[in-house]
């Protein structure tokens, strides 16, 4: 957040240098006062982190009246693994949920870790498991989604969790021709109502599942780590997007790209991020990247979402991006249908 944007903010919300600095005392515990202000809107000092943080999701506030529940659902995929899709998923998901949003998160990977990140044992999705009640059983028809269904300690933030037992559903979902490839999107609509967003963190793979998560999104988002393999998995991801688009989603677009774990120190990270501009930048949003930071892994190892760990986590900015990006679309998807 820039000085201008610090400051468009306040006058948006009809305040004073004064009053913002009270309000932001009220939410830190501080005692920032005009002046700090002031050199912050000016540029002259940098915003503390977690200040940054919590401003940008005051920023995404909205009313509980702004939009009609009606689900927008945004896929976060990749064939190839490693390029923060779970951590891209779940931080995307709280930031949402903070800004006032009923989320669902379904963890599409039978790896399963956006579960265990959300708070969801790993005994207890042994215990789930075998009792029916993880993303496998519902897409399979065998467990109501209702059933499935589970709160996480991040108020607005429901999630459906993953066990491996999906990796059985790549091969048992195309012997359903009834609905093969539209199963997880007819699942979902029973649901869709309550939520404002769903979040689907897809499989490193193309997949049955994944063609299901692609088939129910109105939105796909690509996390890209910034190094040539990965790159060339975007123009793979791409195609079979199109395809998906042509043939079984028409509705669906590209939210964006979002390169990750980028360090800008690196020859080869800032080199990745020219060919990512120079390849998609006229024709796909790129977002801001996330930069590889040591508090991601240590909120992989103790099983919590970064950005609950440290609202001012490097790469909070890119969450934000992402996060109003995907509100503004939904805007205007409603005035397409109040226009209907």
């Amino acid at each position: 957040m820039t000085g201008e944007q610090l400051k468009a903010l306040r006058e948006r919300r009809g305040l004073t240098q004064t009053q913002m600095a009270a309000y932001v005392n009220e939410l830190t515990g501080r005692k920032y006062d005009k002046q700090r202000l002031s050199k912050w809107e000016t540029g002259k000092e940098a915003l503390p982190r977690d200040l940054l943080g919590r401003l940008l999701l005051l920023d995404l506030e909205r009313p509980e009246s702004a939009l009609p529940r009606r689900g927008t659902t945004v896929a976060v995929g990749l064939q190839k693994g490693g390029t923060a899709k779970t951590a891209t998923s779940i931080n995307l998901a709280f930031i949402l949920a903070r800004a006032g949003n009923r989320v669902l998160l379904v963890d599409a990977d039978p790896q399963g870790n956006a579960t265990v990140h959300v708070g969801v044992p790993q005994t207890d999705v042994v215990a789930l498991t075998e009792a029916g009640k993880v993303l496998y059983h519902a897409l399979m028809g065998k467990t109501p989604l209702d059933a499935v269904i589970r709160p996480t300690s991040v108020e607005g933030l429901d999630v459906v969790p993953s066990s491996i037992a999906l990796a059985s559903a790549d091969t048992e979902l195309p012997g359903n021709l009834t609905n093969a490839q539209t199963a997880l999107a007819e699942m979902l609509d029973g649901v869709r109502e309550r939520y404002d967003v769903i979040v689907i963190d897809c499989a490193p793979n193309l997949g049955a599942v994944t063609i299901n998560a692609l088939t129910a999104a109105d939105y796909v988002l690509v996390p890209c780590q910034a190094e040539p393999h990965a790159i060339l998995g975007v123009s793979a991801f791409l195609d079979t997007v199109a395809k998906i688009q042509r043939r079984l989603n028409p509705r669906l677009e590209v939210l964006g790209i979002l390169p990750t774990m980028v360090n800008p120190r690196q020859t080869q990270d800032r080199s990745s991020l020219d060919d990512i501009q120079r390849l998609w930048g006229d024709s796909r949003r790129v977002f801001p990247p996330v930069p590889r930071a040591t508090i991601y892994a240590q909120a992989a190892g103790a099983n919590v979402i970064t950005l609950d760990a440290d609202i001012g986590a490097p790469g909070v900015e890119s969450y934000a991006a992402i996060a109003s990006a995907l509100l503004t679309a939904m805007g205007r998807l409603q005035e397409t249908v109040d226009a209907a």
